[in-house]
């Protein structure tokens, strides 16, 4: 990353030692021939200005300011200009073509002239990143020019150079196929890196934006960033871009050298997610943006040129410490940081090899000549894979949590299922009251032990259940006192008069942070006398349960499998993704795909949840006291469409549910004063009914009509639908509990129209009753 400024740092030296100017060495001349190409001696001498001179004034400096060297080199950053001093002589006996260049593209202005040996001037052409209008002798994002020589020619060529970029003077003297070749070559492979990286780029945008992973940002943050430096640093960007903008040109490099800083602090702090890892760490990656942030304001004050030496000091010393951090991640073990530091390396390697080829320390050839491209691109390659490594751990650890969650929730499910069915189906009389004094639950045992039907007119009694018993009040203040009450006698008065005598044992806990007392009670009266009449009635009681049990099981196991398959399904996508991201292969397409079925699957889960749920609140709400029975004014008519419209979102895409016309009328009054939360229940299982009994499948135009209407002072509703109807038969015992035509098959445990009479009964205080009608017609009058 940062490492990327100790090739400016290597390239930018105050020339260079005297080991390195050994033929072949950094900054040479090199006259490249082939047998095709005459010999040419070439002679290099320089003068350094700190104002800027014309050629008339260079041309009367004395030879002994000029400084002559066999090999042209890097001479750092400076204010002031350099004169070149180029000669050239043919000593073939034909004509020849030679192309001279520099080796580096970025210098702000050079001025070239071409003399004969009397100072006659032969051309002269004006070149640089700063000069409008460049002119270009020769196509190339170098600085060159073509230079043809007689025989026995010889030529003064004068070069001006001057910029605020480090005085790299490297020049080269190529046969003009080679450079063609060159520059072709140069081209292929600048294409081809430039193009991986801006895939790299769009590829790891795309799934920024699909799974909003922040070190996913960061990460094409950096490499568009790295990509607009090498494009600056290389002269690609103002050679093919903003050729028209040399002011735009200046200021590039030292603002995107900048900018790339941040990415490049931010990207391995959530990559390797040091916060979590090494948060002691953190300051080090703050301070790093704190720097590029005020470095940035202050630009415009520092100017370009000190602008880029001050960032290239920060940008080398910050590299050290990102280095020290990664190998420092990495010895701790910290996932991906292993990965991270290698391909940092890589950089690193890649950066370093192109000067010290340069230099003659390493041998000079394809791959060290486009070592800083290619570094980059396999950084860029290896950054990739360790997001995605990333990702795939992170979602394999959401993966395995979610197991242990549906692994426990199904155990819980589980243990409370069979909790409940001890509780209704105890052979003892069992209740729950919060210390409050409100009756929670009622089994089935105790309500005919009191002398009550079911367990909802217990609990209608409440608080008072205790006078029933001649200790009660007693039995109420120990267990209250959390005194232990096991076995207590306690005589029971029922509710047609009689009594019994009875075993009490109580017991306080707490549950979801409410503190319950639980209580057990045995009938220990006449117990040979009336073991026969248990028997029968214990007999009546178990084949109603059983019929109730079996619906009830078949309708909880029938979505719960599902969701069950619909879970094993989900986590195999998920392995299959996991797996593709691993390898490389995840594409667009079927990443989408993937979305699409888990989102199908979502939607087939949480309908069969509903439908659970559902049937456990039918159970839960049979009692009145459960309901929210709260008075308010509401419009009716909205009511009953909001109530039908949320039915058909629940039922959409049910046979049954398909054609169906609903029509809702008010007479007298367009708001009443009554019980929502009662007409929603009455509504939806009214219609619910509808669905499942009323109509045959090839039935046409199938209707239902809801009607309110304001007679007499009071209210009467009917609700209709041109469906089947029921038997006479069924007409009679359409309100008892546990009735239903259609056991199993669908959201019916025969509880609906038992708690529609229960909430016209309890709560609207009015009548019910089932008309003669060719469908079905319910009518319901209340005040």
């Amino acid at each position: 990353m940062w490492i990327r400024a100790i090739l400016c740092l290597l390239l930018s030296m105050e020339g260079l030692p005297a080991w390195a100017q050994s033929p072949g060495s950094a900054g040479s001349a090199v006259i490249a021939q082939d047998s095709n190409v005459p010999t040419l001696k070439a002679s290099y001498a320089y003068w350094y200005s700190d104002n800027k001179t014309s050629l008339e004034n260079v041309l009367l400096l004395d030879a002994s300011r000029w400084t002559k060297v066999d090999r042209l080199g890097s001479y750092g950053f400076t204010k002031g200009e350099y004169w070149i001093h180029l000669s050239l002589e043919q000593s073939a006996l034909s004509s020849s073509s030679h192309i001279i260049r520099f080796v580096h593209p970025v210098h702000d202005v050079v001025d070239v002239h071409v003399l004969t040996k009397s100072g006659e001037k032969l051309n002269e052409w004006h070149m640089g990143d700063t000069v409008r209008n460049i002119q270009r002798p020769v196509q190339d994002k170098h600085p060159s020019f073509e230079i043809v020589l007689d025989q026995h020619r010889l030529v003064n060529i004068y070069i001006r150079v001057s910029g605020i970029n480090a005085m790299r003077l490297t020049m080269e003297i190529l046969p003009e196929t080679q450079h063609q070749k060159s520059i072709q070559t140069t081209m292929l492979v600048s294409g081809l890196m430039y193009g991986i990286l801006l895939v790299m780029t769009l590829y790891n945008f795309g799934l920024a934006v699909s799974i909003r992973d922040t070190s996913y940002f960061l990460y094409v943050g950096y490499v568009f960033s790295y990509i607009l430096f090498v494009l600056c640093l290389t002269g690609d960007g103002y050679y093919y871009l903003w050729t028209d903008s040399p002011n735009f040109n200046s200021w590039m490099l030292p603002i995107i050298s900048g900018v790339l800083m941040i990415p490049t602090a931010l990207f391995p702090m959530y990559l390797l997610d040091v916060k979590k890892y090494a948060p002691k760490l953190l300051p080090i990656f703050y301070s790093i943006v704190l720097i590029a942030v005020c470095y940035l304001i202050a630009l415009p004050f520092l100017g370009a040129a000190e602008s880029l030496k001050l960032v290239n000091a920060v940008s080398f010393f910050g590299s050290i410490v990102m280095l020290l951090v990664g190998i420092y991640l990495s010895i701790k073990k910290v996932p991906i940081a292993l990965i991270y530091t290698v391909a940092w390396f890589i950089l690193l390697a890649g950066l370093v090899a192109l000067p010290l080829s340069s230099l003659g320390l390493i041998e000079s050839n394809f791959f060290t000549r486009y070592s800083n491209m290619l570094g980059g691109v396999l950084e860029a390659i290896l950054l990739s894979l360790a997001l995605a490594k990333r990702i795939g751990l992170e979602r394999q650890q959401r993966i395995e949590a979610i197991k242990q969650t549906l692994k426990l929730k199904e155990e819980v499910s589980e243990n409370r299922k069979m909790f409940q069915e001890l509780f209704d189906y105890a052979p003892i009389g069992m209740f729950r009251f919060t210390t409050a004094g409100e009756l929670v639950a009622v089994n089935q045992f105790l309500a005919e032990l009191m002398g009550f039907e079911k367990p909802s007119d217990v609990v209608g009694v409440g608080a008072d259940m205790r006078l029933l018993f001649d200790n009660g009040y007693e039995l109420a203040k120990k267990a209250l006192n959390k005194e232990v009450v096991t076995d207590q006698e306690s005589v029971l008065t029922m509710i047609d008069g009689g009594s019994r005598t009875c075993s009490v044992t109580l017991r306080t806990y707490t549950q979801r942070d409410v503190e319950v007392i639980e209580g057990f009670i045995t009938d220990i009266t006449e117990r040979k006398q009336a073991q026969k009449v248990h028997e029968i009635m214990e007999k009546e009681r178990m084949a109603t349960v059983e019929q109730l049990v079996t619906g009830v099981a078949h309708e909880i196991n029938t979505p719960l499998g599902n969701n069950i398959t619909s879970v094993s399904h989900i986590s195999e996508l998920l392995n299959e993704v996991d797996s593709k991201m691993q390898d490389g292969t995840l594409s667009k397409n079927f990443f989408t795909e993937f979305v699409t079925d888990c989102q199908s699957l979502m939607s087939i889960m949480t309908s069969n949840l509903q439908k659970i749920s559902s049937l456990v609140q039918r159970f839960k709400l049979v009692s009145v006291n459960q309901m929210d029975i709260v008075k308010a004014n509401f419009n009716f008519h909205q009511h009953a469409e909001d109530v039908f419209e949320f039915h058909s979102f629940l039922n959409d895409g049910k046979k049954e549910h398909q054609d169906i016309n609903f029509n809702i009328s008010t007479h007298g009054h367009e708001f009443i004063n009554s019980y929502p939360a009662a007409w929603r229940i009455i509504l939806d299982q009214l219609f619910e009914n509808t669905l499942i009994h009323a109509f045959e499948d090839n039935q046409k135009n199938k209707t239902v009509w809801v009607e309110l209407d304001w007679i007499d002072e009071q209210w009467q509703f009917s609700y209709e639908d041109n469906g089947q109807g029921i038997s006479e038969e069924m007409k009679l015992r359409i309100f008892d509990p546990f009735v239903t035509t259609k056991r199993g098959s669908s959201d019916n445990a025969g509880l609906g129209m038992y708690r529609v009479y229960n909430i016209v009964h309890q709560v609207l205080k009015g009548e019910v009753k089932v008309d003669s009608a060719a469908g079905f017609k319910l009518l319901i009058k209340f005040k």
